[in-house]
């Protein structure tokens, strides 16, 4: 296991040393690293060794939500999760980029978080008369679905039959 994302950096600073020789620091560096291995091993065993949405106390923490102002765009709430064993945080809320309305067909798109750059993306599905959701990547937790359809002019958080709308697929622990 080795540490991913952005839940600790390796440290370039001396501590009262000036300069620090590199094999005192690399030791810090290691024992710091091993102790936090051990932590996300036993916060996933805590858990029950599965990845999800820390719910807080409105339970609106990583919640993909429609723009005060409905766009092309949705906003993901602040909140934490473990992926793939490893924290994740997202420390404000965050606007994804526009998705761009299908041509022909319906689809829909998934929203994920992604614990190795520690920000949410969209990843977009294929056109069909019947869509069906992508998959989340590898080390990236699923948040919520948006399902487009042609000609559409806003995402909604619920379907009015005319625009886009969102699902909630998070997982909770």
């Amino acid at each position: 296991m080795a540490i991913k994302g952005l839940g600790y950096l390796k440290t370039s600073w001396s501590f009262e040393e000036r300069p620090v020789a590199s094999s005192k620091l690399n030791t810090w560096d290691d024992r710091i690293e091993a102790a936090l291995e051990l932590m996300y091993m036993l916060l996933r065993e805590a858990w029950g060794g599965r990845d999800g949405v820390v719910r807080d106390a409105d339970a609106d923490g990583l919640k993909t939500v429609a723009k005060t102002t409905p766009g092309m765009s949705v906003m993901v709430q602040p909140g934490y999760a473990l992926i793939g064993g490893f924290p994740f945080k997202l420390a404000a809320a965050t606007e994804t980029v526009d998705v761009a309305a299908p041509s022909a067909n319906d689809r829909i798109d998934l929203v994920q978080a992604s614990v190795e750059t520690w920000n949410v993306t969209v990843k977009p599905g294929s056109e069909a008369g019947s869509p069906v959701a992508p998959v989340a990547d590898a080390d990236h937790l699923a948040l919520a679905q948006i399902y487009l359809r042609p000609g559409m002019g806003t995402i909604k958080n619920s379907d009015d039959s005319t625009n886009g709308f969102i699902v909630d697929v998070r997982n909770f622990l």
